[in-house]
């Protein structure tokens, strides 16, 4: 098992100050009633830097607030947990936040139909005794454009073969499912 290492609490919050910081620093910089033209130090009043620290505080605190229920809701839904590393607080994805990490990847694979014109076709026999697997490997492949034709048969016209090899290889469903390349999908 390859071992993942924790992501601090600390290097989460120096990510989203990191972020913060420098959206609001582009924002007020380039306008964006003037996207071409950089405002340089030089054309700003004390009032208006007054103003832009002042703006620039207020909206760190609430995305900090907002950051913190963030991470406290991945807590409580199972997602993520906090563990102690060397006296200090790390926090680490559970398997059921890298799952969730998995099926969102998989959701937003940008779909290209396949220039060929052929459809590719899975077909799988997976026993019960893995039947989570089996869901989440057709839950899975509907995000990738799959549909079904009969309840073991999924065809799909995009080009995700990869993506699907990937689904097969991570759930370990290499000896109960096969792939196929099909010119035409029905009579005619």
């Amino acid at each position: 098992m390859p071992i993942k290492l924790p992501i601090t609490e600390k290097f989460l919050w120096d990510l989203h100050k990191f972020i913060n910081a420098t959206e609001g620093v582009l924002n007020f910089f380039l306008p964006e009633d003037r996207p071409y033209h950089f405002r340089g130090p030089e054309e700003m009043t004390w009032a208006e830097i007054k103003l832009f620290k002042n703006n620039w505080e207020f909206e760190y605190r609430k995305k900090k607030k907002d950051f913190a229920k963030i991470v406290y809701n991945l807590k409580q839904s199972g997602h993520i947990k906090t563990l102690k590393v060397k006296d200090k607080s790390a926090i680490m994805l559970t398997s059921k936040g890298l799952e969730k990490v998995f099926t969102t990847k998989v959701k937003l694979t940008r779909k290209r139909l396949r220039p060929d014109k052929k459809w590719q076709m899975v077909l799988f026999d997976i026993p019960e005794k893995k039947r989570q697997h089996r869901d989440a490997f057709r839950k899975n492949i509907q995000y990738l454009g799959y549909k079904r034709l009969q309840r073991s048969i999924w065809v799909c016209h995009y080009d995700v073969l990869n993506e699907t090899k990937d689904l097969i290889k991570k759930y370990k469903l290499e000896p109960h499912v096969e792939l196929l390349l099909v010119k035409k999908i029905g009579l005619g």
